[in-house]
């Protein structure tokens, strides 16, 4: 199974509609929204009740209670999710993230608040955070992550971004990623 990973949605998904159709039939069925905006993922659950649809809350969704952190299990692989407002995410610095994953025995942490998309594997963590699929502050295209899972495997990981016309290309971030 193929998972979405998004965050930051602020209110707007478009852009999730357009990745959603193309990617449904190549085996999307999982969507992780790493918060702000938590109610956009509510939506998702709406208009796609046959996909599974995981959310966390971030520091913009204050006052809608709800989890901040929250483990998934996808095809035998654990997800650590969260916003990443209480980790340096937003400086670039992922150790305590990595620590927390570790410590709910999961395979990948992701977040987002940032707006900047960054994948690595650390300590044999995948780390990702998506960027933002409608505000990204790390070039001027929006982006989201693809994991694909199976049998207790990650098979394969990549963020991709929104660029002219619609077209989808590989986000700068995988020419950084290494094991």
């Amino acid at each position: 199974m193929k998972v979405l990973i998004i965050s930051d949605t602020h209110g707007k998904i478009d852009h999730v509609t357009m990745v959603l159709e193309r990617t449904i039939p190549l085996g999307v069925g999982a969507i992780l929204h790493c918060g702000d905006y938590a109610s956009d993922a509510r939506l998702l659950q709406k208009y796609y009740p046959h996909i599974e649809v995981h959310y966390v809350y971030g520091n913009c969704d204050v006052g809608f209670g709800g989890a901040y952190s929250e483990v998934v299990e996808i095809e035998g692989v654990s997800f650590y999710m969260t916003h990443g407002h209480r980790y340096g995410v937003k400086w670039g610095e992922y150790d305590d993230l990595v620590i927390d994953a570790i410590a709910h025995e999961a395979q990948v942490a992701v977040c987002g608040h940032s707006h900047c998309a960054h994948i690595e594997w650390q300590d044999e963590v995948l780390v990702l955070n998506p960027g933002s699929i409608t505000q990204p502050r790390d070039g001027r295209y929006p982006s989201y992550a693809i994991v694909e899972v199976k049998e207790g495997q990650i098979r394969e990981a990549n963020v991709m971004q929104i660029r002219k016309n619609e077209s989808i290309g590989m986000h700068p971030v995988m020419h950084q990623m290494h094991r």
